[in-house]
């Protein structure tokens, strides 16, 4: 069966690699219900929330149907550019936990059913978050690893602005990585070895029995995640 990712980058080293980890690319459709920085982010226009239940920004038309022919239940919520309106769909799901900021998210006691909820003052959770598995996670936000850590998760706090993401000083960690489990694998779009931190980085991935890849020898670039389908 064919497998499927949404991401918003026309980066051919990305998408071939990709491919290799047997994905196939679909495009996000450019956004203006959003800031035009973050237009392709897919970590904005859709919120993955089970195996077969995804949210999408209104503006996903073609791609919202061929979600539905692939079997999905589509979603549809509205967005607007300005960080509490566009933020809506930027959230942590995993399969036992749920990490929003209350004030920007969408409601979600449509999906917090026996899931563990906590609560961040970030708005573009899931942009500052790599997502890795159930219980690992690698934050520069201060707020979301303190919240994390609460929670008794493996979260590693690193330092900020070695992200690139053009209009903006800096991107996130989140939106330069995608954990693909079948491979027990976190790949990062960009050089995570240029990264300061990056010998914390692959302690705490070693310690977790978790493997690293990367797409190229350029900075880490914020691409605005990798949703895999």
């Amino acid at each position: 069966m064919k497998k499927y990712c949404i991401a918003g980058t026309t980066n051919q080293l990305i998408i071939n690699k990709l491919k290799a980890y047997g994905y196939e690319q679909i495009n996000v459709e450019k956004s203006t219900d959003v800031s035009q920085p973050i237009a392709y982010h897919a970590d904005v226009l859709y919120l993955k929330t089970s195996d077969r239940e995804i949210y999408i920004s209104e503006c996903q038309k073609n791609n919202a149907e061929f979600i539905r022919s692939i079997g999905y239940d589509v979603k549809t919520v509205r967005l607007m550019p300005g960080y509490k309106t566009e933020s809506r769909l930027n959230i942590v799901v995993t399969d036992s936990l749920i990490m929003c900021n209350p004030k920007t998210c969408m409601d979600i006691a449509q999906i917090s059913e026996k899931k563990m909820t906590v609560y961040t003052n970030q708005g573009y959770t899931k942009c500052s978050t790599a997502v890795i598995g159930d219980n690992n996670f690698i934050t520069e936000d201060e707020n979301i690893y303190k919240v994390l850590t609460k929670a008794e998760k493996n979260c590693l706090l690193i330092k900020k602005g070695y992200v690139r993401l053009d209009g903006y000083d800096c991107g996130f960690i989140g939106g330069a990585s995608v954990y693909i489990k079948e491979k027990n694998t976190v790949l990062f779009t960009g050089n995570i070895q240029k990264h300061p931190d990056y010998i914390k980085i692959k302690d705490f991935c070693n310690n977790q029995h978790i493997l690293i890849d990367y797409i190229d020898n350029d900075d880490l670039y914020d691409i605005g995640g990798i949703v895999l389908l």
